[in-house]
């Protein structure tokens, strides 16, 4: 065991960090970790719950995650733009579900669990699917590259609005 000096802040607040970091990993004397069933980092590879952030503004929608295999997924929809939007989602299995109204700089989540095939993710206010918040994403088998779809984007930056 490697002493540990206890006399500046920045000592403490290391011990501290690493203490927190070994209880949530489940550190135990045997050095063996619990298994991490259903981490939120899981959902693009293990078909557990997987986050996928969907950034929205006027009028496009950007994913984290562009290859999505089945299983349990949360939607986080943060609305970089000016105007109210939402999250709308549909595709096997998946009879719409939405969001309410996410005003500007809000979030909002949908859970959904995902079969393999195509779904719709798209923005229910107004207009805005006519105008470009429409995407396809494929789940499963042949899901690679990025979601189809006049207002879709790989990452946040959109249509460069």
């Amino acid at each position: 065991m490697v002493p540990v000096r206890r006399s500046g802040p920045v000592t403490r607040a290391a011990v501290l960090v690493v203490a927190l970091l070994a209880a949530a990993t489940g550190c135990s004397s045997s050095g063996k970790s619990p298994a991490a069933a259903g981490s939120p980092t899981e959902g693009a590879t293990g078909g557990q719950a997987g986050t996928v952030t969907v950034t929205e503004k006027e009028y496009s929608l950007a994913f984290s995650e562009t290859q999505l295999s089945p299983g349990s997924h949360t939607f986080v929809a943060h609305n970089a733009g000016t105007t109210d939007h939402a999250l709308a989602i549909s595709g096997p299995g998946v009879t719409t579900v939405q969001t309410s109204p996410i005003p500007p700089g809000g979030e909002a989540q949908l859970t959904v669990t995902l079969q393999q095939g195509s779904y719709e993710l798209w923005c229910p206010i107004d207009d805005h699917k006519a105008l470009g918040m429409d995407a396809h994403v494929q789940v499963g088998a042949g899901a690679a590259g990025s979601p189809t779809g006049a207002g879709s984007a790989a990452s946040p930056a959109g249509n460069g609005y």
